[in-house]
């Protein structure tokens, strides 16, 4: 399997359109620290304003991508009307998850200067202005295909390095990388992370931190918090999930979940219900 399908298949995400159609008012979005926006501008003009001031302006059809959700106001200039495909990225984990990570906080590109995209916008904007049974799916769907695109143009640039599509691109990295993925449970330290690559410990460290862009120890406890958020989802009792996820106790787990984000997990379990 070729390293971009390895990472989308472990990372998995969906999309959910909610918004199809003309549009001629304002919405203001705030991140929830579970889904990525997608908003696809078939005719402008659209601006979205950042929490620090800076506006993008979409006069002519774009695509405007917030893969973390990062806060935003999306607003028609007085007068005017614009038309928009607009939908939720929902990744498995919430935005801790590792692809969501990897992206910058705003993705804004003409669809002028997509040509790799062109064939799937135009089956997207077709189902959209149809009215056959099933288009909300097919909708959805088409987003999923939209962003894999999106995702394999942004690697073949090389623009998502350094991280972890670079970290699965290196020969020796991706050993360790593949281990902690499949093996959380394990009780990895960095010299047993630097045998599975096989490297030295103090050169394992070097590298892996210059091209995934955080420490093996960091990662690591970002991919077992990642990973216990989604057990948790699936009902698993915290009990099971800490030790799934290689950690000593409930309580240990508890408290890192807690650090890491911003809740216990009861807590982050209602916030995500």
């Amino acid at each position: 399997m070729d390293k971009l399908s390895q990472l989308l298949g472990r990372h998995a995400f969906h999309a959910r359109v909610f918004f199809n159609g003309d549009f001629c008012d304002a919405n203001r979005f705030r991140q929830n620290g579970m889904s990525g926006h997608l908003h696809l501008v078939r005719r402008g003009p659209v601006e979205f304003v950042h929490e620090d001031g800076e506006l993008i302006r979409a006069n002519e059809p774009s695509l405007v991508f917030y893969p973390r959700g990062m806060s935003h106001l999306l607003r028609i200039p007085a007068g005017h009307s614009a038309s928009l495909l607009c939908a939720d990225i929902v990744f498995e984990e919430g935005v801790a998850n590792p692809l969501a990570r990897l992206l910058p906080d705003c993705m804004h590109m003409p669809l002028s200067e997509t040509p790799g995209l062109g064939a799937t916008l135009e089956m997207l904007f077709g189902e959209a202005a149809a009215e056959a049974p099933g288009r909300e799916l097919v909708l959805d769907r088409l987003c999923d295909v939209l962003l894999v695109q999106l995702m394999r143009r942004e690697f073949d640039s090389g623009r998502l390095s350094p991280g972890l599509l670079a970290g699965l691109a290196d020969r020796q990295l991706s050993l360790a990388l593949a281990a902690i993925h499949e093996r959380p449970q394990e009780p990895w330290t960095l010299q047993s992370l630097a045998t599975v690559a096989c490297m030295s410990r103090a050169a394992f460290a070097e590298h892996f931190r210059n091209v995934v862009g955080v420490p093996p120890g960091e990662y690591l406890s970002r991919w077992r918090i990642a990973l216990g958020g989604r057990l948790l989802r699936q009902g698993m009792p915290v009990k099971l999930v800490s030790a799934q996820t290689g950690f000593t106790s409930p309580s240990t787990f508890t408290r890192a979940f807690t650090t890491r984000m911003g809740t216990s997990p009861r807590g982050w379990l209602k916030q995500a219900a």
